[in-house]
């Protein structure tokens, strides 16, 4: 598996500007810095998964973009309720960070198991 660099640049340019849509929303925020890196970070990391890896065998990274939607989804949920209700510091990361961790660490298992196949 590896990284299409095209595609790599369109997720980063599609994080970047979903990034900025969550900096205008939370104007006058005191954590607005915080939401705007947590999603753009986020927002990579499972955007990438989703659009950027390309795989020789077609059928074995479908499990990883099934993964990456899902969790591409969740986050982007989570974002948009701590967006409009208001972030609170501590909850926000350890939702944002638990979420990711448990992301990345499902795609490891998926890529080393097709790996071993």
């Amino acid at each position: 598996m590896k990284l299409n660099v095209v595609l790599t640049f369109i997720v980063i340019a599609l994080a970047g500007l979903s990034a900025f849509g969550f900096y205008i929303a939370n104007e006058g925020d005191i954590y607005r810095i915080l939401i705007t890196a947590g999603s753009g970070l986020s927002l990579v990391v499972t955007l990438g998964g989703l659009l950027a890896l390309s795989s020789p065998n077609r059928g074995s990274i479908v499990n990883v973009r099934v993964v990456s939607g899902l969790f591409f989804l969740a986050l982007l949920i989570v974002h948009i309720v701590f967006s409009f209700t208001g972030v609170v510091f501590s909850p926000y990361i350890i939702i944002t960070g638990a979420l990711l961790l448990l992301y990345i660490l499902l795609c490891y298992l998926i890529i080393r198991a097709l790996k071993s196949a």
